[in-house]
């Protein structure tokens, strides 16, 4: 195995000379070990002997002699590896822990310290006296400062319940900074985002799977300083899976969350998802000065339609007033099933401030216009499955209250509109009352 870089550092020779029967138990450790060094060529030879000639042709920064307790390694040969090395190079006694009495005997024959499998790398760097670049430690400067690999991912983590563009991006930005590349794309059933530089010439790239589905690629651009290796490759392909399993995952927290907050009679967002999304937007209305209406309306008799026609009766009607409700509403507006039959709409449009002097109900005139179109469409439809052999027209009786005129805060907001509720019904259903123009 010859993994050779042209990056220049402190290590004033080109190669590490590994000797010795090595570990079989653990078949890639010289991969890592010249992963780890990429300025430098990682040569091995099966015996002593061979060694001893290797050196004479050619010398090396540092010897590895692994030794193995199962076979015996005379201190003659350690001695002959030491002058064919010559003083400057590094002699190194690898060995397992069971073999460290062993390798403690042999350092007397020439041999300069020893370590134990599997080598800790940084005690290797010391040995060798290698000082690693700073752009080894996987920090990268980016416009907002140092970013490590660590606080990437913790970026990422905090789009988890987004769509998957955001966190496709910040997954982007863990790979860039992990293997120090100048940009990254990730592409993954047709949302493509980059990171960094724009990716024209792709140097390393890895499939995103899941089982046997092929869900896209991860392409990585040049690195910032000098070239990849082996490690950089393998480090990709252990991002690829764990980008698919990100994914799906984030993707069922997604299923998870909206059916939590969505009706699942109406097909609307829910009560929950209503006050989770009102405070927010009421605290916003505050700061910029914009009137928020909030409608609450039931349908009148309801229950008189499920006591005659049944629950499936009751089901359909809900299911198409939700339909309908949505349809004539306004992107922008916040349209819920409150509860039962009982339906609510936030109002608002964030046009500038208030005029002043600006009158309430004037405030209130897209949500009585919203209405006005729903409640004729309402009473027009139909609902031929409710009630075959006859006519259902239906009727909605509805308050308005307006923030900040009839409330500071949503309970009191909901509140009020419940008043203005309860008034249009005593008055005889099938009405809106707007509680500020009373």
């Amino acid at each position: 195995m010859r993994i050779v870089n042209t990056i220049g550092d402190n290590l004033t020779s080109d190669r590490v000379l590994v000797v010795g029967p090595g570990f079989d138990e653990d078949p890639t450790w010289l991969d890592r070990l010249g992963s780890r060094y990429t300025q430098l060529t990682v040569d091995r030879c099966g015996s002593y002997l061979q060694g001893i000639a290797e050196l004479s042709r050619r010398p090396a920064r540092a010897v590895l002699a692994c030794i193995n307790g199962s076979t015996s390694t005379p201190p003659a040969a350690i001695a002959g590896v030491r002058e064919a090395a010559g003083p400057k190079t590094k002699l190194l006694i690898c060995c397992r822990t069971v073999d460290e009495p062993i390798a403690k005997r042999l350092t007397a024959f020439g041999a300069d310290d020893y370590l134990l499998h599997p080598v800790d790398a940084a005690e290797l760097d010391q040995m060798l006296g290698y000082t690693r670049p700073a752009e080894e430690n996987r920090i990268i400067e980016t416009p907002e400062g140092k970013t490590t690999e660590i606080e990437a991912m913790t970026q990422a983590l905090g789009h988890f319940d987004t769509g998957p563009s955001m966190l496709l991006e910040r997954l982007a930005d863990v790979v860039r900074i992990a293997l120090g590349a100048r940009g990254v794309t990730i592409s993954v059933e047709g949302v493509n985002v980059s990171t960094g530089e724009p990716v024209n010439v792709y140097a390393l790239t890895a499939d995103i799977r899941s089982g046997t589905d092929l869900l896209g690629h991860i392409v990585v651009g040049p690195r910032r300083h000098g070239a990849y290796v082996l490690r950089d490759a393998q480090k990709l392909e252990q991002f690829a899976p764990l980008i698919a399993q990100m994914l799906n995952t984030s993707q069922r927290y997604r299923d998870a969350l909206k059916q939590a907050i969505t009706d699942e009679g109406s097909g609307l967002p829910n009560r929950r998802f209503l006050r989770e999304r009102l405070p927010a937007l009421l605290a916003r209305a505050s700061a910029e000065h914009f009137p928020v209406a909030l409608l609450l309306f039931d349908i009148d008799n309801f229950k008189s339609y499920n006591d005659r026609f049944g629950h499936d009766a009751g089901d359909e009607i809900i299911r198409v007033t939700g339909n309908l409700l949505r349809k004539h509403c306004r992107e922008q507006d916040l349209v819920t099933r409150y509860g039962g039959d009982e339906f609510a709409v936030v109002f608002w449009d964030a046009t500038g401030p208030r005029e002043p002097g600006s009158k309430p109900a004037a405030d209130a005139s897209a949500a009585l216009e919203v209405l006005d179109r729903f409640r004729a469409s309402i009473q027009s439809h139909p609902f031929t499955h409710v009630a075959p052999q006859e006519s259902v027209h239906l009727t909605v009786s509805g308050g308005v209250a307006t923030f900040p005129w009839d409330a500071s805060n949503m309970d009191d907001l909901l509140k009020r509109a419940d008043e203005a509720l309860l008034s249009a019904k005593r008055a005889g259903k099938n009405r809106v009352f707007v509680l500020s123009a009373q």
